[in-house]
């Protein structure tokens, strides 16, 4: 089976970002960095989000040197601590999914609160792993425009239509 990702119908989506807002808010925690990990964008009359497609052969892990994304069961998963801010991942994903940010940590000596230099973080889907009622951007989704598929669906609905595509032409 491949791997499982969010996919979303642009003919559903109305643009309102409630998806990008669930994310902003499940990642606004200590430790984490407020940035939703997906990006609603629009392309003539049609808007949707662009997410990670958790690739089995995954470019964007390929291309990092440290191994902060490695392939874990059937996602890409991340390694925070490795990431070095060199934006391999970002160049070589294919759905403009991956992103490098810069996490600023407070340091505490004592009562007194230091800054520290910025650290880079790479910034992906996760599918909210951690969540058992599933990824809070389909859960947020007015529209019902996203929801769980794996490769192994795409494939099989590409098939098809290529069947129905080939039955019209006779």
């Amino acid at each position: 089976m491949g791997n499982t990702f969010v996919i979303a119908d642009p003919r559903k989506c109305v643009g309102c970002k409630a998806c990008m807002s669930a994310c902003l808010v499940k990642h606004f925690v200590p430790g984490d960095v407020p940035v939703a990990r997906l990006n609603v964008v629009q392309i003539g009359q049609y808007t949707a989000p662009i997410l990670c497609h958790h690739c089995s052969n995954a470019p964007c892990a390929a291309a990092c040197p440290t191994h902060a994304l490695y392939n874990e069961g059937d996602r890409v998963a991340v390694r925070l601590d490795r990431c070095i801010g060199c934006r391999s991942c970002v160049v070589a994903c294919p759905f403009g999914a991956v992103d490098v940010v810069d996490r600023y940590d407070t340091a505490h000596v004592g009562d007194l609160k230091i800054g520290t230099a910025p650290c880079a973080m790479v910034i992906k889907c996760d599918r909210c792993v951690d969540r058992p009622e599933g990824p809070a951007c389909i859960q947020a989704c007015t529209s019902h425009a996203l929801r769980l598929v794996n490769q192994d669906e795409i494939d099989a609905q590409r098939g098809r239509r290529s069947n129905d595509a080939a039955h019209e032409l006779v």
